[in-house]
Order: C-alpha cells, then structure tokens, then sequence
C-alpha cells in the first residue's frame, strides 16, 4: 500500500464518480442532531438527493473512528437514510486494524447499512457496483 494523501484520494473518487453521483465534500457535509456532528469526507448521492454512501479517508485514526461510524450511524438514523459507509485506509496497519473492528461495529450500528472497510482499489471497485 502506498503512502497517499486524503485530498488527492478524495480528488480520485470525486473524479471517479461525478457522472455517477451527486458528490459533496466535508465542508459541505455538516449533520448536527441533538449535539451530535458529523461531517464526512464525501457523501454520495443519487439523482434524487438519497445518500447512498459516505466516506471517509483515513490515516493513523483508529480509536476516533470506531465513535465516528457510530455518531454517523445516529445522524442517518434521525435523517431516515440507509447508507452504506465506506472506510478507506490509506496504511496499511489502519487497514489491518479497521478490519478487527468490523464485526464489532455492525453489532452497534441500526442505519447504516453496511460498512465497508478496504484499500483505494476495494472502495473504488465498491463504490463502482452501486
């Protein structure tokens, strides 16, 4: 796995996907319900304003994470929506670790439908499928 930056993943995905998806950065993806935030990296849309996924890109951030799904998990829950979140680990050790929290995830999470947990090429070939 190579060392990569987020924006120029991001960038990769957005460029990717555009036609696909209406697509919104971080800036632009602000959940606020109750006191709890949320601003993923991208959210993908279809062309009917339904959020099919967001994603986030990380680096070195194991332990935030696992509070990051959930908090996602409680805004879409309040916005009646039923996303799949992607996870795109850019280290290979985050890589390894995100996938040891996936079981325990699922078990805490009621509105995303799926968390999906890979490398750029999984979550390119994921988000391809949908």
């Amino acid at each position: 796995m190579q060392k990569t930056s987020s924006k120029s993943v991001i960038g990769k995905l957005i460029n990717l996907f555009d036609t696909k998806f209406e697509i919104t950065r971080e800036n632009e993806n602000r959940f606020y319900f109750d006191n709890a935030y949320y601003s993923p990296d991208l959210v993908f849309r279809n062309k009917n304003g339904k959020i099919i996924a967001l994603i986030e890109v990380e680096q070195g951030t194991r332990k935030h994470i696992v509070g990051g799904i959930v908090t996602a998990d409680y805004c879409m829950g309040l916005l009646k929506e039923k996303p799949v979140f992607c996870l795109l680990a850019l280290a290979e050790d985050d890589l390894k670790d995100y996938k040891k929290r996936e079981k325990m995830l699922m078990q805490y999470i009621k509105h995303i439908n799926k968390v999906v947990i890979g490398d750029f090429g999984d979550i390119r070939d994921f988000l391809a499928k949908l």
